[in-house]
This record gives structure tokens, sequence and C-alpha cells, in this order.
């Protein structure tokens, strides 16, 4: 053996010069077999830099032989050796072909690692998502439909194609979890992390993969047994069929997310800290936060929208008797209605102040704005009001104002069964009936003051006035 040869150039420009036999044979050779071992590592080094983004499709040849290569030299190293080496090489890569072409034998060395599994799963899972984080994705703050225009992004497209070359690495993986018989909790709960951060990823982009890339189903956490800061899960994963069940099942998550953190909004208000509590006692790691881009907002949202969802059913169930009165709308029902929904607050009573003030901010507008229409949509139509005209318009309007004029009021009430705010929910409703009144008298006069009333009523809503 002659160990003054550079055999780590040899092998370099062997593949530069297209002679892949060559170089496939240099570690079979009697003369370099111990010399190509000591170099193993850096001839790995070599062999991923020579491949770049299109190397696969002009030079398929010359990519098939770094694999090769690749692969004999996994044979002849040890197993923790080579989990460093590839690890190392994932977040060296400079393109998406080096980033492929170092999964496979990363994958290959952590079958042999059996024994150590959940570490060396979390040591290449770490590595992977740093890469995907280093992609710069621009803010576009597109919406629905919009977002399709994402694919004409560079860097979307390699989030995309990053997507779908993940499955066929980590899915014999999650198979193997799921089928032992073995207490491995610590691999399933990295599992758990990886694939919730990857969802993350993808919310707070705010963009749908294709349904060749990977989308997850069912990521389902089971809180079994809690002591101190150990939390044992069971997970089961699967892929997703069609992309409308990848959306409901990311909804589903949510709601069990945010029906938890309610328990906590009481110690830690309506914030990131509460959704972080509903998380992890829903069984999830408390970075799926992260699915909620509006933090505290969003938390607020889906109360709002709970909340309402209950007052309808229940108004559903109210006698009908007096509903039957054309665009007569009963005061008594509308009273009833309100006075419900605000006591739906009562075990948030303390930290709705701020609640209404996060309401405000600019992002959360919208939704508190659709939450409160909604709500004065669903009273005037169980309330009997089914008409057409100008008065739709200014009856939901004005309900919408007087519904958040009690709303403060209900905060301040420390009255007996809240009597105060339901007389003052009263008194409210009969100056509208009176306004209503003189609009059916003389209603050419009175609307172009009725408009700007309206106007004024919906920037009080939502919180945009100005203080002089």
């Amino acid at each position: 053996m002659n160990e003054s040869v550079n055999i780590v150039a040899i092998v370099s420009k062997l593949l530069d010069s297209e002679k892949y036999k060559e170089a496939l044979s240099i570690p079979y050779d009697e003369e370099h077999i111990e010399n190509f071992k000591e170099n193993c590592w850096e001839i790995v080094s070599v062999i991923i830099k020579k491949i770049d983004g299109d190397t696969l499709t002009i030079k398929p040849s010359l990519y098939a032989a770094c694999e090769q290569l690749l692969s004999i030299i996994l044979e002849r190293s040890t197993p923790e050796e080579a989990l460093l080496v590839f690890i190392e090489q994932i977040e060296l890569a400079k393109n998406d072909a080096q980033f492929s072409v170092s999964l496979t034998p990363l994958q290959q060395v952590l079958k042999k690692l059996s024994g150590k599994r959940g570490r060396s799963l979390e040591w290449c899972f770490n590595s992977i998502r740093t890469y995907i984080e280093g992609i710069s994705i621009p803010d576009l703050n597109l919406e629905e439909k919009e977002c399709l225009l994402l694919d004409s992004i560079p860097n979307f497209r390699r989030i995309t194609k990053i997507y779908s070359m993940l499955p066929l690495f980590y899915d014999p993986f999650i198979d193997e979890i799921m089928k032992s018989s073995t207490d491995n909790t610590k691999a399933k709960e990295i599992v758990s992390v990886f694939l919730i951060s990857l969802l993350v990823f993808r919310t707070q982009h705010r963009f749908i993969l294709p349904l060749s890339s990977v989308n997850i189903r069912n990521i389902q956490g089971t809180v079994k047994d809690y002591n101190h800061s150990e939390v044992r899960t069971d997970i089961k994963i699967a892929s997703v069929v069609t992309e409308n069940e990848d959306h409901q099942y990311e909804q589903n998550v949510k709601d069990v997310i945010l029906e938890r953190a309610l328990e906590f909004v009481s110690q830690t208000g309506w914030s990131v800290e509460s959704l972080s509590a509903g998380a992890k006692s829903a069984g999830y790691p408390t970075i799926t936060h992260g699915l909620f881009p509006n933090g505290g907002g969003d938390l607020i949202h889906y109360f709002n929208i709970k909340c309402n969802q209950q007052l309808a059913e229940q108004m559903k169930l109210w006698p009908q008797e007096d509903l039957k009165g054309g665009s007569k709308v009963p005061a008594k029902f509308i009273e009833n209605a309100i006075v419900t929904r605000l006591l739906m607050i009562k075990p948030y009573k303390s930290t709705w102040p701020k609640a209404m003030a996060i309401q405000t901010l600019p992002n959360n507008v919208p939704n508190g704005l659709a939450t409160l229409l909604s709500l004065v949509d669903d009273i005037c139509y169980h309330s009997g009001d089914r008409s057409v005209d100008f008065n739709w318009y200014i009856r939901r309007v004005g309900l919408a104002g007087i519904y958040k004029a009690a709303e403060l009021f209900y905060l301040t009430d420390n009255s007996q069964e809240n009597n105060a705010t339901r007389s003052f929910v009263s008194s409210r409703i009969r100056d509208a009936q009176v306004i209503q009144g003189a609009l059916n008298l003389n209603p050419v006069t009175a609307a172009p003051q009725t408009l700007t009333a309206a106007f004024v009523t919906a920037k009080n809503i939502l919180g945009i006035n100005t203080l002089k």
C-alpha cells in the first residue's frame, strides 16, 4: 500500500473525468482499501460537493456513482461515526440535491442504530428542520386562492419538493415505532414534535402543499400519565388521502388545543402561554402554539364562535308563540338573548377587558367583527326578523351597538344575579324601539342621520374611533 497516494484527490479526479467504473473500483482495490477506509469521511464530503441542483437530470451517471460510493462507505464504517458525518452534511448542504443525496445514507445509518433510536432520530430531525427553516419564504400576506401564486416563488417550490422527500425518510421509523411492543415513548414524542413542527412551519407561511407532498392526517396524542415534566403519549401517524382531510384534521387539532387552552385563561390570560399549556394538556408539544399566528386573538375568536353556537342552539328551544309578527321583533326575546350571551363570559369576566383590547388590534378586527355580526344576525333571525328592506341593516347595526355597550356595562356590574345588566339591556332596547318608530314615521328625513349614526356605531364596534 502506498500511503503517500492522495486517495481523496484520486476519487475526485475520476468522478470529474466521468470514469465512474474506475471510481467505484477504488474501494475494492487491494492497493487502496486501507487508505480509502482511513479517508472515507473526507471522501464523503468530496462526493456530496459534486452534486448540483441539476446533476440528477444532466449527469445521472455521476449521481448514481456518488450514491453507490456513499453506500460502500457506509458498509465499511461504524454507524456512530457515519451518523455524525451525514448529519453534518445535511447541515452543510449547499443545495437541495446535496440535502437529498444525504438523506438515504442517513436513513441507512439510523436503521443500524436501533438501540439508540430516540436520540439518533432527534439529532437527524433537528438537522432537517434547521435546513428547512433556513429557506426564506417572503411574507406576502396572501389569502385563500391567492396562495396559489406562491407556486411561482422558487423557494416555495423548494419547500414543496423537500416536503415530498421526507415521508420516504421517516416512514420506516414511524412504522417501526407503531408496531413495536416495547416502551418507546421518547421516540414517539420525538417523531410527534418533528411532524408538528413541519405543520407549524407550513401554517406560519400560509402555503398548502400538493397531494404529492407530506401531509399529516393524524398525529393523535393521548395523555396516559403525567408526572412532573414527563408526558406519556400515544401517537398515530398516517398519510393524507386528500387535502380536505388534511385541512379538517388540522382544524380538529386546533380546536382540541383551543378548548384545552380555555382552562388556563384564568391563570395566564388570553395569551400564547395559555395556548402552550392547552397544547401540552392535549398531549401535543408546546411548540404547537405556532399553529395560531394571532396568538391570544385566535383563542378569543374560538371562544366567541363557541358561545355564539351555544346561544343559537338555545334560542331554537325558546318559546316561539310571540315570533309570528312579520317584521315585529319581540323585545323580551332579544333581551334574554343578549343577557344569556353576556353571561357566557362569566368564567372569564376578570380577563375579558384584556380580551376586548386584543380584539381591537388590526389583525384581530376582522374576526371580532365577523363573530359580532354573526351573533346579532342569529338573534334577529331566531327572534322572528325576516325583513329584507332597509330595516334589516338598521336592526343589526343597532343591536350590535347595544350588545357592545351592554358588554362594557356587564364588566362593572356587581349586582345580584346581574339584574343591573338586564335592566341596562332592557332600557337600550326601548330606546332602539323609539328610534325605530321615528324611522317608520318619516323614513326619508331620518335616513341620512340614521346612516351617520350607523357608521359611527360601526366605528365604535371596531374600536377605531379617535379620542379627541
